[in-house]
């Protein structure tokens, strides 16, 4: 089309150098039609010689130098031909195998080498087109950092950027560059699974300590270890029947009945109770003493009190012989029910899940004195800060919260502190000292017992981005290493030279 263009410019200049007079369309026509018939006749070869694709000729050219080597290789005498295999690291053998493997080795490091040129192509494109894609002004500025000045045109601008940037290497970097986001592309194409097995073969800290710590407290406040603890119920409260309209005297009656059986039950037990006190009481303070060593308990205080305390210790192991009978009354499969609904692992015969119960259930009654215990202590911490602050406060405090203001300081403290009690507050202060104190033990827990727990718990602690990063790091590392190690060797060779 160019030169079609080229045609008609020559035609129409012609035209204006001839005289004024007329000249028909006919004759135009023919002198442009004269002049392109060459021309176009000259394109023709062009375009047939476009139609055969690079893949093509580079396949015609590959066969074309090996023909030509292998005929070459063919005229060396075998000993030149073992000497050559052997400074390229080939084995050797019969000659025509070593022909064919020697050309192998050979079409490979071509191809090598152009997939190497087609790399350094791509990169000075890719630097071309970024220079290229900026506003003018936005150039301007980048060629005065670079010490370029003058009223240049946009191209020129371009060109001694580029020239500047190959003076500082900036074809091996952008090399790297392609090679890192390659690298990092492979990675990041891997699961986690994957990524994992990789670090742990090169020595990588996969796991990021906080990481961890964050994801087993999120784990345990989903699972309620922060929570207030529940008390257990052991029976289920009687669901009161609702009596038809005829039976209604006769279930009056029955509940009467029952009541009056509580009621001599409730006797009993207050007189069993007291027998024990009486019992207990009629015993010498050594005798008390040796009896709460006996149980483990440290035998302090006077003696009323060493009573009260083998009282209560009574009372706990009625209590247990009780619940373990009812257990043990329980039919295995009610019982089986009852394990799986309290989420308690025990996997044997009727003894071993009753056990497995009776533990589970004094672990949960130890809780609760526990959480009891630092409700106390927070709510003592709370006394005295309001103990602290004025009448007027305090008033203007119990106000604010809906609560009646009372009379006297005291009355409206322990109005404030039974308010802590109902709305959370207790709780949210108790919530944040667990919390806390459990993010604490973790930290200072190593690597290798917070990946046990994570693995324990089921969660997942790993974070792709982190492993791809720390990966490319260790294989930078790797080959920084490697270039140093190989330095010496080159100055060794030179030396010798």
């Amino acid at each position: 089309m160019a030169l079609k263009r080229k045609a008609v410019a020559k035609a129409s200049t012609g035209l204006f150098k001839r005289s004024k007079g007329k000249t028909s369309a006919k004759t135009i026509e023919q002198e442009v039609e004269s002049q392109e018939e060459p021309e176009q006749q000259q394109e023709e070869p062009e375009v047939q010689e476009d139609e055969i694709s690079d893949e093509e000729k580079v396949k015609q050219q590959e066969k074309e130098l090996a023909a030509a080597r292998k005929k070459e290789l063919k005229g060396m005498g075998a000993a030149d031909l073992k000497e050559l295999l052997a400074s390229k690291g080939l084995e050797i053998g019969n000659k025509a195998d070593m022909i064919e493997r020697l050309l192998a080795h050979e079409a490979e490091a071509r191809a090598v080498r152009r997939e190497h040129d087609a790399k350094m192509r791509e990169v000075v494109v890719r630097k071309k087109e970024e220079l290229e894609a900026m506003s003018a002004p936005d150039l301007k500025d980048l060629c005065s950092s670079k010490g370029i000045t003058g009223v240049l045109a946009k191209a020129v601008r371009i060109e001694k950027l580029l020239l500047l940037w190959q003076q500082d290497d900036g074809v091996n970097k952008g090399l790297a560059q392609m090679a890192l986001e390659k690298r990092q592309a492979e990675l990041a194409a891997k699961d986690k699974a994957a990524l994992l097995k990789l670090c742990d073969k090169v020595g990588v800290e996969a796991f990021v300590k906080e990481v961890m710590v964050e994801r087993l407290l999120r784990h345990e406040l989903e699972a309620g270890v922060f929570a207030r603890p529940a008390a257990e119920r052991q029976n289920e409260e009687e669901v009161p029947v609702v009596a038809k309209k005829g039976d209604l005297v006769a279930a009056l009656l029955a509940s009467e009945a029952n009541r009056k059986k509580e009621m001599e039950l409730k006797e009993q037990q207050e007189e069993v109770a007291a027998n024990k006190r009486k019992e207990l009481k009629s015993m010498s303070v050594e005798e008390l003493k040796k009896a709460l060593s006996k149980r483990k308990l440290d035998p302090i205080g006077k003696k009323d009190d060493m009573v009260e305390a083998l009282f209560q210790l009574g009372i706990q192991e009625e209590q247990l012989a009780s619940r373990e009978a009812e257990l043990k009354a329980m039919g295995k499969e009610e019982l089986k029910r009852l394990v799986r609904s309290k989420a308690i692992e025990a996997t044997g015969g009727l003894e071993v899940m009753v056990q497995a119960v009776l533990i589970h259930e004094a672990k949960a009654r130890d809780e609760l004195k526990a959480y009891a215990a630092r409700v106390e202590a927070v709510l003592a911490k709370k006394r005295e800060e309001l103990e602290a602050r004025t009448a007027a406060e305090l008033k203007d405090m119990c106000v604010n919260k809906g609560l009646k203001a009372g009379v006297g300081k005291e009355d409206r403290v322990e109005r404030l502190l039974e308010e802590a009690k109902k709305d959370g507050e207790v709780d949210k202060v108790l919530f944040d000292l667990s919390h806390s104190s459990r993010r604490e033990e973790l930290l200072a827990m190593d690597h290798v017992l917070l990946r046990k727990l994570c693995n324990k718990a089921g969660v997942d602690a790993l974070v792709k981005e982190v492993m791809v990063e720390r990966l490319l790091s260790h294989e930078a590392e790797q080959e920084l290493a490697a270039a140093d190690s190989m330095e010496p060797l080159a100055k060794k060779a030179r030396c010798r030279k």
